[in-house]
């Protein structure tokens, strides 16, 4: 039986739920502000490299309508003044119209150079764009550069135009700071609103449930507050009600144990002087044996016999409730082991009732060996083989052999067998099966003793014939 549990004071003060300083809410929502900032990003980087082309599209129409004005003229031929005024209006520094079956078009203020960088906007991909938008955001002051492109006007013409790219970048910069301003309040927004759902249906759960750990871990068999259960139906709901339905059954489990433990440390105590006094009441029945009354002398074996019961009954319980020990292993000559429980058993049943024969068949065979704790071995042979006497057999037989990497053991008898109503019961502890006279712990012993080893015990096979109970050994030890 497990020892008494004891709770810490502290342990029973009521728990308070502290979140921490950065928990689940604050990092879902640092979470959601990145991924949306990121998105924001993305999106931002094809919608500058858009407002470029854009911007540059409008300054060639403009530059376009500035050289058509030329038509006007007799002699394409305008005065520099009226140059000025058109490159002025069209926001270009020159403007070169090259027309098919045409003879070309310029109005310059300045000459182009072949250092000046040069775009062609039909020519430039996706990632071009997006790299020529960053480039001229991170220039400074006036940088000029020539650009070529279409006219929606002469779709079949080639417009080339000089501008200074200071104007574009301010009007990309403006642009750029709109975008951020709607980005962190979209991010925000959204951020808040996943915030407050997520922490309505899952973070507040999740501490309630935290905090109901942390008081059961502190005091698992403290009722505490209980919780209405929930009536949600999703995964949070079903953990939430599993884990209440939990606490309630290990809180019964941990009482019923704790219980246990009382009563077990009491039975000890209990035992140890019904022992000693046991021993003086047997004393006494050698005199009556040894008594000149015939009568006296005719009772004094069932006395022993009852005072040998129930000495062994205390020593069972004894051995149960004691902490098993850790085997020692050792190489050992198993045929000889079941000689030495046998011999035992048989003298035992011969001081208890002399009228029955009992036989103890060893089949096991010479030069069988294994490895175990000799002592433990030993009362697991008795304990097997003074349940089967019992229970009404007359003849014990020990059988092995191997099975892989283990020892199969069985102990075979040909008692009347188990009932099948007691079966689900054989290796509980107190358990006897409707048998008078026995403890109900030999199995339970043998059992533990059996796994202590690193092995188990089953119940073969039973019926009218008799009863097999199946052991195993590791033959490389436990």
């Amino acid at each position: 039986m497990s020892a008494e549990v004891t709770v810490p004071a502290e342990a029973v003060r009521p728990v308070r739920r502290r979140s921490p300083a950065f928990g689940l809410s604050w990092r879902i929502l640092a979470l959601v502000v990145t991924a949306v900032m990121t998105a924001e990003i993305l999106i931002f980087l094809p919608s500058i490299a858009r407002f470029r082309v854009v911007y540059l599209e409008q300054l060639i129409e403009s530059g376009t309508l500035a050289a058509l004005a030329l038509d006007a003229t007799p002699d394409n031929m305008v005065t520099e003044e009226v140059k000025r005024s058109l490159l002025n209006h069209a926001r270009v520094d020159a403007v070169v119209l090259v027309e098919p079956n045409k003879p070309k078009r310029a109005l310059m203020n300045i000459q182009p150079t072949p250092e000046m960088t040069s775009f062609n906007l039909m020519d430039r991909g996706a990632l071009g764009l997006i790299w020529d938008a960053l480039s001229a955001m991170v220039r400074d002051g006036s940088f000029y550069i020539r650009v070529g492109g279409e006219s929606m006007r002469l779709p079949s013409a080639m417009v080339w135009i000089v501008a200074d790219e200071l104007p574009m970048r301010i009007a990309m910069y403006g642009y750029s700071g709109r975008i951020l301003v709607l980005s962190v309040i979209i991010a925000l927004f959204t951020a808040i609103l996943l915030y407050l759902g997520l922490r309505w249906l899952v973070i507040r759960p999740l501490q309630g449930l935290s905090s109901d750990m942390t008081a059961f871990r502190r005091a698992p068999e403290e009722a505490g507050t209980a919780r209405a259960p929930t009536r949600r139906n999703d995964e949070i709901g079903v953990v939430d009600r599993e884990f209440q339905n939990l606490q309630r059954e290990l809180r019964a489990s941990l009482r019923q144990k704790s219980r246990l433990a009382e009563i077990g440390a009491a039975t000890n105590k209990i035992n140890h002087d019904l022992r000693n006094m046991l021993s003086t009441a047997r004393l006494l029945s050698d005199r009556l044996a040894r008594s000149g009354d015939e009568r006296t002398r005719a009772l004094a074996p069932t006395i022993l016999g009852t005072i040998d019961r129930a000495a062994r009954l205390a020593s069972d319980a004894i051995e149960y409730v004691r902490d098993q020990p850790a085997p020692r292993l050792v190489l050992l000559d198993l045929a000889d082991l079941v000689d030495e429980a046998g011999i035992a058993l048989q003298e035992q049943g011969e001081d208890s009732t002399p009228n029955i024969v009992r036989a103890w068949l060893n089949e096991v065979g010479e030069g069988c060996t294994a490895r175990a704790d000799r002592d433990l071995l030993y009362r697991i042979f008795v304990n097997l083989g003074r349940n089967a006497f019992e229970a009404g057999a007359t003849t014990v037989t020990i059988r092995s052999r191997t099975n892989g990497g283990y020892l199969l053991i069985d102990v075979a008898d040909n008692g009347p067998g188990i009932s099948q109503a007691f079966i689900d019961q054989l290796f509980r502890p107190f358990a006897t099966g409707g048998r008078a006279g026995g403890a109900g712990l030999g199995l339970a012993i043998a059992r533990d003793l059996v796994r202590a080893h690193g092995g188990d015990i089953a119940l073969a096979e039973t019926g009218a014939s008799g009863t097999t109970f199946r052991f195993t050994l590791p033959q490389n030890g436990a």
